[in-house]
C-alpha cells in the first residue's frame, strides 16, 4: 500500500517543475525509480537530491574501483544481496 502519491510525468496536471525533474531522469538513467516519483511532491527537494546524487556518485574523486569497492562495502555492512 503506498502512503505517498507517486508524481506522474506524464499527468499534465502535475506540477510542471516536477514534471521537467523527473522527465530529465527518464532521459538519463532510461526508467524512473518511485522514490524520484514520491519525491517529486515537493519539486524543490528533488531537485536537491538530483544534484547530491550527481555530485556524490558521478562529481567525485573516486576511480570506478574505488566507487565499486564502496558500492560492495555498503552491501555487505547492511546485510544487502541484490
Amino acid at each position: 500500500m503506498q502512503r505517498l502519491p507517486l508524481v506522474d510525468p506524464d499527468d499534465p496536471d502535475a506540477d510542471p517543475h516536477a514534471r521537467a525533474l523527473l522527465g530529465r531522469v527518464q532521459e538519463l538513467r532510461g526508467r524512473t525509480l518511485n522514490v524520484y516519483r514520491a519525491v517529486g511532491n515537493h519539486p524543490e527537494v528533488l531537485e536537491g537530491l538530483l544534484q547530491f546524487g550527481a555530485a556524490a556518485y558521478f562529481r567525485n574523486s573516486l576511480t570506478p574501483a574505488q566507487n565499486e569497492l564502496a558500492y560492495l562495502g555498503a552491501s555487505v555492512a547492511n546485510d544487502c544481496h541484490y
